[in-house]
Order: structure tokens, then sequence, then C-alpha cells
């Protein structure tokens, strides 16, 4: 979901790719346009299996990580790194783009990186 101004606004037409690996050489596995409430389509990721959450000891990330880039006309690009995706959650990105103007004229990318310790 791309908004602006403190999340009030819905950014229309922000190019939302979702990739993995490095941001210089992306391995993009799909892009979507936002509508007119800063949405896009579903996304269908895949990830692990859910049943490895339930083995603690077995060393296997029981997520997959993505990144997601969001690009917009007249706004610092935005990227989010490490987001987890866990299999049968429907998850809602939210990225609140900033006006170049506020951002000195630089396109970014303004880096977040979504990456926490999860217990499971």
């Amino acid at each position: 979901m791309a908004t602006a101004v403190s999340r009030l606004y819905p950014v229309k037409n922000a190019k939302v790719t979702v990739f993995t690996g490095d941001y210089a050489a992306p391995n993009v596995i799909d892009t979507a346009l936002t509508d007119q409430s800063g949405k896009t389509k579903a996304f269908s990721l895949p990830a692990p299996s859910r049943g490895l959450s339930m083995e603690p000891d077995s060393g296997a990330q029981p997520y997959s990580l993505y990144n997601v880039l969001i690009e917009a006309d007249g706004y610092a690009d935005n990227l989010h790194i490490n987001l987890p995706i866990f299999r049968g959650v429907t998850s809602l990105q939210r990225s609140n783009l900033t006006p170049l103007a506020s951002f000195g004229g630089n396109k970014g990318p303004i880096v977040f990186n979504e990456l926490s310790s999860f217990n499971l």
C-alpha cells in the first residue's frame, strides 16, 4: 500500500517490484501498479512449509525473505528489504512515500530493513 503525507493520501500508479537478491542486480519475481487506493493486486510468493515453525531446533527458516521497491513520479523511491513471508499468511506492506522536494530532490532509494527476529 503506497501512501504519502503521513499515510493520509494514497499514491496511484506507483510501480511496486517484488524481488530477491541484491538491489543492484535483482531477481524480479513480479511487478504491479497501485490503484486509486494505493494498493496493488495480491502477490503470490513461495514460502517454506508452515510446519517448519514447529521444529525450533531444525535450523530451517520457516519463512522466505523478499524485497520490495516502490517507485512513483514526484516521490523518492522506497526500498523495503528482508520482508518475511510466511506460507498461508496474507500480509500488507505499507510504504509512506516522501515527496522529492522534501528529500532534497534525491530519488533515493530510502531503505527500510524489515528483518526482525522470530522466536517460533
